[in-house]
This record gives C-alpha cells, structure tokens and sequence, in this order.
C-alpha cells in the first residue's frame, strides 16, 4: 500500500469539506432509499463495507482536486485533507440508513399508531415511557398518510432522548476504537482490505488513475452496471444477470431439496475485496459455506430435519451456531490483546507512567476508559429510566456491543461488503436463551425499541468506519486525536440532520404512502415479535444453546489451530461469516479471488500479485461508481435503477 501526501491534514476547509459531505450525502441517501427506492430502485448508499455515498464524495473530491492543482498547485488539498473529509463522510452518514435513523423513527411511530383490538398492541403501551415515542394520534396518522408539515412539539422529546442513545453508543464504539487501535492495526497489522482504495485514489506519488489495468477493471464494472441498467429501462436490451440465482429448485429430491436457498452471484465489488484478503480467509469463507450445506443435506437424509424447517428451529442450527462464532471472535480478539490491554488498564487506572506512543493515540487511555465506561452507563441508565431491568438492560447492552465488536474484527480481517451478523442477535439470543417469562413486560417492550442496534443487520454500524480512518490516519499523516474529534462533529451532525430531514420527508409523502415501504414495515417488526413473546412466552431453547455453545467451541479451536500451526488453513472468521444474514452473497466471488490469487501467486509470485492489483481495485471503483451514477441519475430523471450492491 503506497503512502505519501504531504501538507496539512486535520485544516478547517477538510473540516469544512466533511461536515458539508456529511450533511449533503445524508440528505442523498434520503432521496435514494426513502423516495426513489419506493418506486424505482436504487443502489444502497451506505450499507456496504466501502459505502457508496461517502466514496462518491470521495471520488469527486479527488477529481476536483486534480483540476485545482493543474491550476493552482499550492491551492490543493493534500492526502490527509481528502482522507479526513471522507472519514468524516463514512462514520456519520452510515447512522442515517437502515440500522440506524430508517429503522428508529418508523419504530418510534409504529407501537401507537398500528395498535388496534386484533393484534392488542395497547397491551404493552402502559410500558412505554410518555418520552420515547410520540402518542399524537393526528400527528402519527400524518407521518403515514404524509402531506403534512413536521410536528415538532410531538417529536422533540423522543428525538432529545434517542438523540442521545445515538451519541453515546457512537462515542462509547470511539473510545473502544481508540483502546484497540495500537493492536490491531500496529500489533496484529490486521488486513483492512477497505482502506486500500481511499489511500491509493488520494495518494500524490502513485496515482491509481494512470493505471491502465485499474481502468481496465473499471470499465468492466461500469459496463456490467450500465448494461443492466439500460436492459431495466428498455427490456429489449440483453441484460447481464449477475445477482443472486437460485439453483436449489434444480435440487428438487429428497434429501438435495434440504439444501434450502443455494444462491449464486457475482459482485464486481466483492471480487475486487476479496482479493486483497488472505487466502485463508477466502478459502475458509467458501469452505465452510459449502459445509452449511453438506451438514442440511445430510441431517435431512438422516431424518432430523425436512425440507423448509426453519433454520433456528431444527438441526444443525445455523444461526446458533453463528451466535456462538459472533460471541467467541470479539473475545478471541480479546485474548490475543491481552498484553496490549493489561498495559491500557494499568495506564488508565494511573498504575504507570503512560504508554510509548499513547500521545499518538486518537484519545489518552484514561479518557477512552472513561468515555467506554461513562457511553455504556448513560445507556444503560435510559433502559433503567425507561422501565427495564438493569441486569437485563447490560445484559443486552453488552451483547449488543460484542456483536458490534465481531463485526468490526471480521470487516479488519475479511472486509466484509455486508455486514451482517447471525439471524440470532442479541434480542433473540436473550429471549431464547432465557425464554421470554424469565422476563418481564417492561423489559421485552424496552428490548423492542432496541432492536435497531441489537439486530443482526450490522451493516451501517459507525465503529468499522472508525477504526478505518484511524488505519488510514497513520498512512496519510493525519493526528489521531483531531481526527476522532472531527468524527464526534459529524455524527453529531448526521444525528441531527439525518433525525429531522428523514421526518420531513416521511410528512411530505408518507411513510404508508410514497416512501419505502420495506423501512415502514421494519418498524412493525419488532411490535409484532414483542406481542408474539406477550402471548406465548417462548420456552428457552436448550437445543439451540447447546448449538451455541458448539458455534464458539468450533470458533475457538479454529483460532487455536491457526495459532499454533502454520499450514492450518481455515480461518476462524470465515466460519463465523457463513452463519450469518449474508444469504449467500460472498461464495462465488470469494471463490472467484481466492482461485485468481492462488494462481497468480503460484506462477507469477507477489510481483504479479502487485501488477495485477490495480485491475481489481478497478473493478471496486467502476462497481461503486456506477451505483453512484445511476442512483444519481434516477432521482433526477424518471428511470429505474440497478443496484449494484443488494
């Protein structure tokens, strides 16, 4: 990975430049997700592990830059200037989509304005705190039906309150970040496959845009895009269906027809991630996948489980298992930290002098202890504030946060395009684990409003994007501490203008009329998960612990092996990445990088693995590129849309 760019970094116009980015692509992926993915399509914004949105600012930032310095070369932005703006871009606007602002206010509006005397959601209303959600039965009709200014007055108390849930969880994931940037990124020197085409797209030595293989590979992601585009618009144009086939109706006997959804795609993108991976990591991830399925087939031909069971109901208990891989990664992590960690601890707690280097770090170790400690405790006092239990509400929390952590491991070591975690999150893990009349009322109506961050889509989580700019910080030359601060301001930023522009939009058109229905409808679903528990308390489901149990037992040997043999070839974390919401996205382009790579090593050594490199960072680039266009594009004229990444 090439470095280099000298000159500021951490200026007020990179400053600038973020919060404007930050502000304008948030209100882009409004535009794209809320109103032109109502009707038309779109390509996700900010859902993938290079989020479409903040590198489209990104690449246009760098275009501009260009133009500047043909003109006026002390006038340009430097590397470090560009990261910061587009740092800034990654970890705000991601809050703004689903998992984040999408999931919450549709949440907040559904319990009250979707209870009715048939499905008896007025049951659970008296454990709903008069400051969580609005109850304005005029004002809640309107956010559905739309054509209606904002009430303010109805949604300032709830917004002050989650507002701030959204702030301490984004400042606690920082802090955590900042405890273990040092030994993933200068210890382990973990992948962060990521990083690598923001460096390279704004490095001032090396520039990737002179590369005649990157534009190779760019040009065959555009095209794919572009072809598929115009066959959506006028049919009679062929189209290149590379997204999702599913080849199990091809399966159609006992037991092949146990193999469930087998779906096989191609995704320039994950190809171009994918082979910047460890071979470990891509074999593993196909492997194991494989393996899912060998394991349905045959406890179906053993007769322990029928063709559609569901998967947490009946052996092998995929989902389980990717709880328990989820559980033991972020631990794992842990263990092979612990040095690193014992000596945070002593510094924090004044026991040494501070560390070498700490004063590089994005905060001192007290302070990043002490924003952890604090970030947790203010959320877990507005579950106590709200009615809910405190054992249970750090019990959640700090499941929550485990899986928060799991995903940011897997997207250091495998740079997973979605990140999802195992259809059995945290709500669910609890719940089950437990059984539901272990728990009370006030604390499953609390856990639903949760479920925005403790579901297992994982894919617009801040923490990912924070640990990437701190990797990146150290390439570009960028002050740590500055940085983690202009981060704080532009989630700040998104919070607030993510929170009230999304409102307006809802009022304008509808959140039941002309917006996503697929967003309104997330906010029902935990309603409807939480009147099923009222009604008949699940039992909890011993079989599925043990699976569990099994998952982080599997997880923890993997990790063993591969640290105690150097031929070892299965990753723990391409086990843990199988057993999750991915529904087979990533095994055909993994196999795809992993059989080019082993190839190009075998007869051509790294020095063809750097050559043949800028092809496929191409092909990331055209793929995103392409995305951004054309949702651009479909907002401004009346044209359907090819995603290109979902």
């Amino acid at each position: 990975m090439s470095g280099g760019g000298k000159g500021r970094a951490i200026s007020v116009r990179a400053l600038a430049i973020g919060l404007l980015g930050s502000a304008v692509v948030t209100l882009w992926i409004h535009q794209a997700e809320l109103i032109l993915g109502a009707t038309r399509g779109h390509t996700a914004l900010a859902n993938t592990s290079i989020p479409v949105g903040a590198f489209a600012g990104l690449f246009v930032l760098v275009g501009v830059n260009a133009a500047i310095r043909s003109i006026r070369p002390s006038a340009a932005l430097s590397q470090g200037e560009m990261i910061t703006a587009y740092v800034m871009m990654t970890t705000s606007t991601v809050l703004a989509s689903s998992g984040g602002i999408h999931f919450l206010v549709p949440t907040l509006a559904a319990a009250f304005h979707f209870a009715s005397p048939a499905n008896r959601w007025a049951e659970f209303h008296q454990h709903i705190p008069i400051w969580f959600a609005p109850r304005d039965t005029a004002a809640l009709a309107d956010f559905y039906v739309g054509g209606s200014p904002v009430p303010v007055d109805v949604w300032i108390t709830p917004f002050l309150a989650w507002g701030g849930f959204f702030l301490a969880l984004a400042l606690a994931t920082l802090c955590l970040s900042s405890l273990l940037r040092r030994e993933w990124v200068d210890h382990e020197r973990l992948t962060f496959p990521t990083v690598v085409v923001p460096l390279e797209l704004t490095d001032q030595q090396q520039p990737l845009l002179r590369s005649r293989a990157m534009w190779i590979g760019f040009g065959v992601a555009f095209a794919i895009g572009t072809i598929n585009n115009l066959h959506l618009n006028f049919p009679d144009v062929p189209g290149l269906y590379v997204r999702n086939v599913d080849v199990s109706p091809y399966l159609p006997t006992f037991p092949w027809n146990c193999v469930e959804y087998f779906p096989v795609g191609f995704y320039p993108f994950v190809v171009g991630i994918a082979y910047m991976l460890s071979l470990e990591v891509t074999f593993s991830y196909w492997f194991f996948y494989l393996l899912t399925k060998v394991q349905l087939i045959a406890f179906g031909a053993a007769g322990w489980r029928l063709p559609g069971s569901p998967m947490d109901a009946a052996v092998p208990y995929l989902p389980y298992q990717g709880a328990g891989a989820f559980l033991a990664i972020p631990l794992i992590s842990l263990w092979i930290g612990r040095r690193h960690l014992k000596q945070v601890v002593r510094s924090a707690l004044g026991l040494t002098a501070r560390l070498r280097g700490e004063a590089q770090e994005p905060l001192p170790y007290r302070w990043a202890a002490i924003g952890l400690l604090v970030s947790l405790a203010a959320m877990v006092y507005m579950c106590w504030a709200a009615g809910m239990n405190v054992s249970f509400a750090v019990l959640l929390l700090g499941t929550a946060l485990l899986y928060i952590l799991a995903a940011t491991r897997i997207r250091a070591e495998a740079g997973n395009a979605w990140l999802f975690g195992p259809q059995v999150d945290p709500n669910t893990l609890i719940t089950r684990t437990f059984g539901a009349s272990l728990l009370r009322p006030a604390d499953l109506t609390i856990m639903a409003y949760l479920r925005f961050m403790s579901t297992f889509d994982l894919r617009c989580l801040s923490m990912p994007h924070q640990l990437d700019g701190f990797r990146m910080a150290g390439t570009a030359r960028i002050p740590m501490r500055p940085l983690a601060a202009a981060m704080l301001a532009a989630i700040a930023v998104v919070i607030v203008l993510g929170f009230w522009s999304g409102l307006a939009i809802w009022y304008r058109l509808g959140a039941a009329s002309k917006t996503d229905w697929w967003r309104t409808y997330m906010g029902q679903v935990p309603f409807i998960s939480l009147h099923s528990y009222l009604q008949s308390p699940p039992r909890p489901n011993y079989a599925g612990a043990a699976f569990t149990g099994l998952g982080f037992a599997v997880t923890c040997l993997l990790a063993f092996l591969r640290a105690r043999y150097v031929w070892w070839p299965f990753h723990p974390v391409g086990y843990a990445m199988v057993n999750t919401g991915l529904w087979g996205q990533l095994p055909v382009p993994f196999f795809i990088a992993w059989a080019i790579k082993s190839l190009t090593l075998r007869y051509g050594g790294m020095r063809l693995y750097r050559r043949s490199l800028p092809f496929f960072l191409g092909l990331i680039m055209g793929d995103l590129v392409n995305g951004a266009f054309y949702t651009l594009l479909g907002g401004l004229i009346h044209m359907n849309v090819y995603p290109v990444n979902w």
